[in-house]
């Protein structure tokens, strides 16, 4: 057995009469040893690669059906919240609903990039099992939890330090709602940037944690998502069924926030009159 452990091609050649396994293991022990810790390293990788436990092993962007998960993760979206500001009370005018989705659009958006990208990076490192899948998995679970807290603090110390309410797109500072008809493009715009700013700073928080405590999260995405054994159906559990259930989560809180708070108590004084 002890010849397989050499590199391929090794055994088969002969130098003067002797086989080249004789001339290795006359020159040193190490050698065959180091020839062993070799092969058996590479069989153990092939046996980890078998099992899908190799960080390449489910990947969240590299074929056909990597891009078609993305437009149904993004149609899921769409429709959640849709849903959404169709059973709300008072409802919004659907401009107005517009212009507030468009801030969580735009940053679901750029989290879902950043995400993708923190999963690819992370995956690469060789020093544990977790795939591209379970650390997008982490990622978004963290995003739509504790990620959810970081915004809404940071939306208000905004609000605090930039003097304006978040979803008011009126010319002016008043509580009407004349300014739904004809809302001020500029101030939206600059509402999305400061929003997208908020989220960029949650995700470098959400990095930091898991840079700080790397082998937790590893331990808890492998155990979270290697369940599944098929790639193709983890990918769809990753990247479809758990944002589904955290966005809408997500969403709905991230909204109650979001729009302009004053509209809905003026709405609700007129109602009683």
């Amino acid at each position: 057995l002890v010849p397989y452990l050499l590199p391929e091609g090794v055994h088969a050649q002969r130098l003067d009469g002797r086989s080249a396994f004789g001339d290795v293991v006359g020159m040193t022990p190490a050698v065959t040893l180091l020839a062993s810790s070799g092969s058996m390293g590479a069989a153990a990788a092939g046996a980890t690669r078998a099992h899908g436990e190799s960080p390449a092993g489910c990947q969240v962007l590299g074929d056909t059906f990597g891009f078609v998960v993305q437009g149904v993760l993004f149609g899921v979206v769409m429709c959640t919240m849709l849903t959404k500001w169709w059973f709300e009370n008072p409802r919004r005018q659907f401009v107005t609903f517009a212009l507030d989705s468009s801030k969580q659009v735009v940053g679901a958006g750029a989290i879902h990039v950043m995400n993708m990208l923190c999963a690819i990076t992370f995956a690469k490192n060789a020093n544990h099992a977790s795939d591209e899948c379970a650390w997008y998995w982490v990622n978004i679970m963290i995003d739509t939890t504790f990620g959810v807290v970081v915004c809404y603090g940071l939306l208000k110390l905004t609000e605090l330090l930039f003097g304006y309410d978040s979803g008011h797109y009126g010319k002016s500072g008043g509580t009407g709602i004349d300014w739904e008809s004809s809302p001020d493009y500029k101030k939206w715009a600059w509402q999305i940037c400061v929003w997208c700013v908020i989220t960029g700073i949650m995700k470098l928080v959400v990095v930091l944690m898991m840079l700080a405590a790397t082998e937790f999260w590893v331990k808890v995405s492998v155990a979270a998502t290697h369940w599944i054994v098929d790639h193709q159906t983890r990918l769809i559990f990753v990247m479809v069924v758990t944002p589904t259930v955290m966005n809408i989560f997500q969403f709905c809180v991230q909204d109650s926030f979001l729009k302009y708070q004053k509209l809905a108590t003026a709405t609700e004084g007129k109602a009683e009159v």
